[in-house]
């Protein structure tokens, strides 16, 4: 059986810092649209019809398939009545929205010697490789069984 663990580790050799203001995600920004889109009580159609946009392109940035131009960004932002500063939050507000640390364990329903772990929580790269080792002999040991 393969293993499951994913590591994603990213270095592109520039100076700016993970968590500087600037450009976010195609998916934080649908989120934020679709959030803004349902305190108003709008639909897409509604939006689109509002900001001048077609529907399909306000489904594609609600899906994270694609970041408006800034034409559009101020036309969503006209028709929700927020700044175009608040549509597009920040790498900053984006990782503190993700870093909140959680930790949930349950026991499996069906064997009681296994339980489910889910861990969000920034950790040292040392430590999240101590973590993966012991995940990884877990599953050899299982798989021994």
């Amino acid at each position: 059986m393969a293993a499951n663990n994913r590591i994603h580790m990213q270095n592109d050799g520039n100076d700016v810092h993970p968590l500087a203001p600037g450009e976010i995600s195609r998916e934080a920004f649908g989120r934020k649209l679709y959030d803004l889109m349902l305190k108003k009580g709008w639909t897409q159609s509604e939006l689109g019809r509002r900001a001048g946009i077609t529907r399909g392109s306000i489904s594609n940035y609600i899906l994270g398939h694609a970041v408006p131009t800034d034409l559009n960004v101020a036309r969503l932002a006209k028709a929700l009545n927020v700044s175009m500063d608040s549509l597009r939050p920040s790498r900053v507000e984006e990782a503190i929205e993700e870093d909140t640390p959680s930790v949930e364990f349950r026991i499996s329903s069906a064997d009681q010697s296994k339980a489910w772990l889910r861990v969000n929580r920034l950790v040292s790269v040392a430590a999240g490789a101590k973590i993966l080792q012991i995940l990884n002999d877990d599953a050899a040991a299982s798989n021994a069984e």
